[in-house]
């Protein structure tokens, strides 16, 4: 009896080593005015964890942003979609604090070869934050071309701008954007 719950087991088991085989991507990325870092991995297959830090002075002041994201990554046919929370701490010349970000993104393949268009987008409402930070907005339109499995070369748009306690909102990030994702 022990080796017919074994073999679910060991499949199973297989199966989540395999996907976490090439599930480890990390990504650099750079704006006029910011550069940034990114690392995910599938903890399960439709479980992907991530963390990223990003560096800009679009405001005029240095601003260091880090974050941590739990999303799921339903499979559907075609598409390349996530959905979940972002953690996001901001340490601004306009106050420091950070909160839970609700969003998700949405990738579709074009006719160009390899090409896929989409966006992605994140609010922090007020109830979900801290600190200094009252809410905050984060979106981005992209194009990605695949060089190689699993590499892609992106560029697109990226938008973040914030309120802050008695310092009102303020942009910290706006324009174009262009980097590089490698799996592994």
């Amino acid at each position: 009896m022990k080796s017919l719950f074994a073999l679910p087991f060991a499949a199973t088991a297989c199966l989540l080593a395999s996907q976490q085989a090439l599930a480890l991507s990390v990504a650099a990325n750079a704006g006029s005015d910011s550069v940034g870092v990114e690392a995910s991995q599938t903890i399960f297959p439709t479980l992907r964890a991530g963390v990223g830090y990003l560096s800009t002075d679009d405001s005029g002041d240095d601003t260091d942003i880090y974050s941590g994201s739990l999303m799921f990554t339903p499979f559907v046919p075609g598409v390349d979609v996530a959905v979940g929370g972002r953690y996001q701490y901001q340490d601004t010349p306009y106050g420091d604090g950070g909160g839970l970000g609700l969003g998700g993104s949405v990738f579709v393949p074009t006719p160009i070869p390899l090409t896929s268009i989409g966006g992605y987008g994140f609010y922090t409402p007020e109830g979900l934050s801290h600190g200094d930070l009252e809410k905050s907005v984060e979106y981005g339109a992209q194009a990605r071309v695949n060089l190689v499995s699993h590499t892609y070369l992106y560029g697109g748009y990226r938008y973040i701008r914030s309120d802050f306690t008695d310092r009102d909102d303020h942009t910290l990030d706006s324009g174009p954007v262009v980097g590089l994702s490698v799996g592994f």
